[in-house]
């Protein structure tokens, strides 16, 4: 039997210290991942996850949450979720776009480590308004191809997603 060892991945302080100034609106700095992909560089799958959160699914418009896509992102990426299976950026992103219409305040918090092996990643979530209880908690499942995510699923540990940002 051969003994495997397994560690959570750390993401970079600056990645996390400019996350924090972004969401605080004092920040006009590109993101990682824009930096990276100028230097021909590809994110880890812990990254990718950060940025997913961070920047993706909280962009209210859908033409930038479109273009991080397409850089974060494979053409065929498949998202499996408690309401389906999409296919394709174009699918995600205007399911991503239901959603911030419905809950444009909602923010999402990686809980916790995120762990990694090989190219899959998963974390622990939280949602809900900024500086309040999550509203409802989950747990991501990505798995990346050449520097992209390929696939992600969503499963929602507890509590309900809203219909708007004042239920």
């Amino acid at each position: 039997m051969v003994a495997v060892s397994y560690k959570p991945f750390s993401v970079p302080s600056e990645y996390l210290e400019r996350n924090a100034r972004n969401m605080a609106g004092s920040s006009k700095e590109r993101s990682l991942h824009w930096q990276r992909g100028k230097r021909g560089e590809r994110m880890t799958v812990a990254e990718l996850m950060h940025h997913n959160f961070d920047e993706i699914f909280i962009e209210l418009d859908p033409v930038k949450r479109e273009a991080m896509m397409r850089n974060a992102y494979t053409e065929d990426c498949v998202w499996i979720h408690p309401g389906g299976r999409l296919v394709g950026i174009a699918a995600i992103n205007e399911a991503a776009s239901e959603i911030r219409k419905h809950i444009p305040e909602y923010r999402y918090t990686v809980v916790g480590d995120i762990h990694t092996m090989h190219t899959v990643g998963i974390c622990r979530w939280g949602s809900g308004l900024p500086g309040q209880p999550f509203r409802y908690t989950g747990t991501d499942v990505v798995e990346e191809r050449d520097g992209r995510i390929a696939v992600f699923y969503t499963f929602i540990d507890s509590g309900t997603p809203p219909v708007s940002s004042t239920e």
